[in-house]
């Protein structure tokens, strides 16, 4: 009989946090005037600082705390990280609010991919997990897709979000393709476990060819979603849709 895997809900309220507060912006967006919906912005601040909170409580807790069966972990490495993305959370947050002062349309969508995508970033230092690593790095790209393209009767930033998905969904399908392959090796989506299988079929001077593409296909798939050299030419078209003006 399969044991349940339990759920510890105190490590995952930092990203909780961010999700409630997430839909509460998009909520709450619907019922303010026009000239009052900037507020949405200290609403959001206010959901990172309370998730800030809970990180800080998780580190004097100081206790490693584990749910779906290790494939979510908090311990002293994540807090660490989760710190640091909240904390540039609130710095974007602080650029947004000039931004929509100015420019006040789809401000509740804004803040909504935003904490979406925040909180998949809160997601991956906990990742001890090749499909809980996949699933944060998805919830930080599909925001950024639909945002490079808010400005909807702007050619430019249509022209931006769509190579932005063409290139995301060609980088998915190569990295989840040497994922597969690299399951396929070892026998497990565990990060220790699939060091493991790795460790094992690399032993001595002997080297599996298809593992070493598989290895390849995740560097690259990795590559484009990073936009590293080599795989960075879809970022200027990109950003040049998303820049603010």
């Amino acid at each position: 009989m399969n044991e349940v895997p339990t759920i510890d809900w105190f490590a995952l309220a930092p990203e909780l946090t961010l999700v409630g507060t997430a839909l509460a912006v998009l909520i709450v967006e619907l019922f303010l005037r026009p000239e009052r919906k900037r507020m949405v912005n200290p609403i959001s601040a206010v959901g990172v600082v309370v998730a800030l909170v809970w990180v800080a409580a998780l580190a004097i807790d100081g206790q490693t705390r584990e749910s779906f069966g290790r494939m979510f972990v908090v311990d002293d490495y994540a807090l660490l990280f989760k710190a640091f993305f909240l904390g540039t959370a609130l710095f974007v947050l602080f650029l947004s609010y000039r931004y929509f002062t100015e420019i006040r349309t789809y401000q509740g969508e804004y803040y909504f991919l935003l904490l979406s995508a925040f909180a998949g970033m809160l997601l991956m230092p906990s990742a001890r997990d090749l499909v809980m690593i996949f699933i944060a790095l998805e919830i930080v790209s599909i925001p950024g897709f639909v945002m490079a393209g808010l400005r909807k009767f702007d050619l430019r930033s249509n022209e931006g979000s769509l190579k932005f998905f063409m290139f995301g969904v060609l980088s998915v399908a190569v990295l989840l393709f040497g994922l597969s392959i690299v399951y396929g090796f070892t026998g497990t989506t565990d990060l220790q476990g699939v060091a493991q299988g790795l460790e094992r079929f690399g032993a001595g001077n002997e080297r599996e060819p298809l593992l070493l593409a598989a290895m390849l296909f995740v560097i690259v798939g990795f590559g484009f979603k990073i936009s590293a050299v080599p795989f960075h030419f879809w970022a200027p078209d990109t950003y040049e849709g998303r820049r603010f003006r």
